[in-house]
């Protein structure tokens, strides 16, 4: 399985985004995304050899976690939230984050870490 760093990441989304208004209802047709593939590989080669595969569990995962954050920036979460550090738990909040996290999994990953690509996800989504 492969996995793509937080910059390739943002170079796909920084593509998509660029090409935003060539989306339906937050969809790109099969010909955007072998323009994506194209810039992908002139930018970070070797394009893996699945890459609509790839992008699209990519796509997939980085939707996910953006609904995720987004929770956890609401003020229902009762975290403070930064998209650099997280929901910043420390000894005085780890037993609210342990109860928090059994009812939305999803969140674990963003204890003490941020999702960088927060703004990039948004643009994309309708």
């Amino acid at each position: 399985a492969a996995v793509w760093t937080t910059e390739e990441e943002g170079t796909l989304l920084d593509f998509l985004a660029s090409h935003l208004s060539q989306a339906s209802d937050g969809n790109f047709k099969k010909a955007m995304w072998n323009a994506a593939a194209a810039h992908m590989a002139h930018n970070h080669p070797p394009v893996v050899v699945s890459f609509f595969f790839l992008a699209l569990l990519t796509i997939i995962q980085l939707k996910k976690s953006y609904y995720t954050v987004a929770d956890l920036k609401s003020v229902a979460s009762g975290f403070a939230y930064d998209d650099e550090h997280g929901a910043m738990i420390s000894l005085d909040n780890a037993d609210l984050w342990d109860w928090y996290v059994k009812a939305h999994k999803d969140a674990k990953p963003f204890r003490n870490s941020g999702f960088p690509h927060f703004t990039s996800v948004e643009l994309l989504l309708p």
